[in-house]
């Protein structure tokens, strides 16, 4: 049976407050029905993609997870990996993107076989090495490559978002000038994909952004960061037709994980962007660590679950619940009525 949230959580749905406290009390407390519950464990959870009836779960170690979509206990289905962060599902077959490579599977509830690399040679640097992927609606894989540093000038395919065949063929950069993004989505055909902002210029300075995708562009880095010249690059001269974000998130609180509300379990939030933040790490005040509801003109971003570790990915279950991983804790958790 799944644990309701721990004590230290809140839930802020509607601005309708919930303090978890004991499972017994949590819900004596949720009148509105919403909970908020560990759905399994898994160490070091990152990016989720759901495929072939089961969750699977990215990691920054050396191993890839799988969970029944009913929750309970995390299997290792894969294992010898370098940082396999990325995880995704086209086609009944499960990808992933480890550090310099794209592996794919045939997925299954025990141990995956042997993968195919179908793609290898891209930017093996640690430093913002934690692939990204995932499966656009054009049936082609993407997959964002970070830059390699905190504020410098990207080599090659450094500080960029690919795109490719599901045989790894028909390689080409969609999007360069991009900082590190670890999260993006589809809506209406269009992808938006989260950036995450430059560090050691001060507590407020530059926003995290949100980006919609045009072929081909440049998204500012590293010259700019938001609407901010990043420090070093204040007087060089940027590339032309620069693509300012659509969105800019709270200075450092790490944007990562970003989905597009689809189901009927919360019906206030279809077409909503649902954004994971991870949290700041060297910010005199601490800030992100919690899912949002990203805002519109007519409002900024609301918070809608925090207390949960520090969010990494975003994803949505057949029934419309909501399930957000945390790789402090080692948890993912699902949200529901």
């Amino acid at each position: 049976m799944r644990r309701c949230l721990s004590a230290c959580a809140v839930l802020v749905l509607c601005g309708l407050a919930i303090v978890c406290g004991h499972e017994a009390s949590f819900a004596a407390t949720a009148r509105t029905g919403v909970r908020v519950e560990v759905f399994a464990q898994a160490p070091g959870a990152r990016s989720l993609a759901l495929c072939a009836g089961r969750v699977y779960v990215g990691t920054k170690g050396d191993s890839v997870y799988s969970i029944p979509l009913s929750g309970g206990a995390a299997v290792r289905a894969a294992a010898g990996l370098s940082a396999p962060n990325g995880v995704a599902c086209l086609a009944g077959r499960l990808f992933v993107a480890a550090r310099d490579r794209v592996v794919a599977f045939t997925p299954g509830p025990g141990r995956l076989g042997m993968g195919e690399v179908i793609r290898s040679g891209l930017p093996n640097k640690s430093h913002h090495g934690l692939r990204y992927i995932k499966a656009g609606p054009d049936g082609r894989l993407y997959v964002a490559l970070g830059s390699p540093c905190n504020i410098c000038q990207p080599q090659g395919l450094e500080g960029s978002i690919v795109r490719m065949d599901p045989d790894g063929g028909a390689f080409e950069r969609v999007a360069w000038g991009v900082r590190n993004s670890v999260g993006f989505d589809w809506r209406d055909g269009a992808m938006y994909f989260t950036d995450n902002g430059a560090d050691g210029m001060g507590d407020d300075t530059p926003p995290d952004e949100l980006n919609r995708l045009a072929q081909g562009a440049f998204y500012g880095f590293p010259f700019f960061g938001g609407r901010t010249r990043l420090r070093g690059f204040e007087r060089a001269p940027p590339p032309t037709g620069q693509q300012p974000p659509i969105h800019e998130f709270q200075a450092h609180v790490a944007a990562l994980g970003i989905h597009f509300y689809r189901g009927a379990m919360f019906p206030e939030l279809r077409g909503r962007a649902l954004v994971a933040e991870h949290g700041s790490w060297n910010r005199s005040v601490p800030v992100g660590r919690q899912l949002v509801v990203v805002g519109t003109d007519a409002g900024p971003d609301r918070p809608f679950v925090s207390g949960i570790g520090r969010p990494v990915d975003v994803a949505e279950l057949p029934d419309g619940s909501i399930l957000v991983s945390d790789d402090a804790g080692g948890k993912i958790w699902r949200v529901s009525r």
